[in-house]
């Protein structure tokens, strides 16, 4: 769209340009969005510049942040008017980066400081992002990572293909960058193409709508694995979204050290979604992690403690502070709670605690309601 500029008696036209005739490289484009990436999405946090883990190393993604929500965020900048095929590359990026753990993400900001000459403290870094975005805990969404398309124009074959990824779960923007020249001075115009800034919000609605009527039919259906309560977890609120992750792979070490097996059942109550770690020789499983709309919670079985794991009861009353009943259920979970049912896990199967049982509660809960 046009820019103009108000004059007393008309509406001059600003003269449009672009990143070529200017001579302007996206090298240049990249460190101005790097300095300052509200212009792309408020409240991103750019954890790594030309970040690359892989064996090609001609290949690195041109900026990757951390959004409002802790979520990873792929950034792909292209100077073009059709966006070269960018949507290809960032979905490949994604795929790379969707396996980094928070380590992972702290050492990539350790290295872009120390690249840049910067002292700080990589992990305090992200930490003070995430306490701003009111999370109480060093967790991220790694799992999930959306994408930003930065370009001075995309074609309508990249557009299509977004707007269909977009419609089967991904979560792709597209934000156009128009160059005007006014005399010696460049202006920028950034344009959110997709999704509409005006219909994003009815996009979301749509989508909550979609994923509810999929959670009715799939009631009461138990899968095996922990993918599928994983693959819900961003549907749950900011709030409760880093707690889920973190419970999530609790329970897939669970499994991965062969404590348990995993299963996901979707319950007939609330919409509630129910990962449950099960001991192998029994079928049966010490503990229950809930995604509910109110919050994560863990559910306890008392008698398959008095049976399987009896010398974890006495701690695992202390942390959570009440008396392990048959069915009840634990808001506040701590690491250290997480501690102790991986070493009633390991009781259950026959081995040594992992780590020697505290002599009082912890002072202060991940997360608690």
């Amino acid at each position: 769209m046009p820019l103009y500029r108000w004059n007393a008696d008309n509406l001059e036209a600003v003269t449009p340009t672009t990143f070529e005739a200017e001579q302007l490289l996206e090298a240049e484009l990249r460190r101005k969005l790097r300095d300052q990436p509200d212009v792309l999405e408020e409240g991103l946090f750019i954890v790594a510049e030309e970040f690359s883990n892989w064996e090609d190393s001609s290949r690195s993604i041109d900026l990757l942040a951390l959004d409002n929500a802790g979520r990873l965020v792929v950034i792909e900048l292209k100077r073009t008017q059709t966006g070269d095929h960018s949507e290809l590359q960032a979905i490949r990026y994604a795929a790379m980066v969707a396996n980094m753990t928070f380590d992972d993400v702290i050492d990539a900001h350790r290295n872009y400081l120390q690249k840049r000459g910067i002292e700080l403290d990589p992990e305090a870094a992200i930490q003070r992002h995430l306490e701003k975005r009111q999370f109480r805990d060093l967790t991220v969404d790694t799992a999930n990572p959306k994408i930003i398309l930065t370009s001075a124009g995309f074609s309508t074959e990249l557009t299509t293909s977004v707007l269909w990824l977009n419609d089967n779960g991904l979560n792709i923007t597209c934000i156009r960058l128009g160059l005007y020249r006014r005399d010696a001075d460049i202006l920028v115009d950034t344009e959110q193409v997709i999704p509409l800034r005006e219909a994003g919000e009815y996009q979301v609605q749509i989508r909550r709508k979609q994923e509810e009527e999929r959670d009715s039919r799939n009631e009461g259906r138990l899968v095996r694995g922990g993918d599928a309560f994983q693959e819900h977890i961003p549907t749950a609120s900011d709030e409760h979204r880093g707690l889920l992750l973190q419970l999530h792979q609790w329970a897939v070490k669970l499994e991965e050290q062969g404590l348990c097996g995993l299963q996901t059942f979707f319950g007939r109550r609330n919409g509630e979604i129910i990962l449950l770690p099960r001991l192998r020789q029994t079928g049966s499983g010490l503990a229950s992690v809930y995604n509910r709309k109110t919050g994560p919670r863990i559910q306890f079985f008392r008698s398959v403690y008095e049976s399987q794991a009896p010398n974890s009861i006495e701690r695992i009353e202390a942390l959570i502070g009440t008396r392990l009943g048959q069915g009840n259920y634990a808001a506040a979970i701590s690491d250290e709670l997480l501690d102790a049912l991986t070493d009633a896990y390991r009781e259950a199967n026959g081995l040594p605690p992992t780590t020697p049982p505290p002599d009082t509660a912890p002072d202060s809960p991940l997360r608690s309601e």
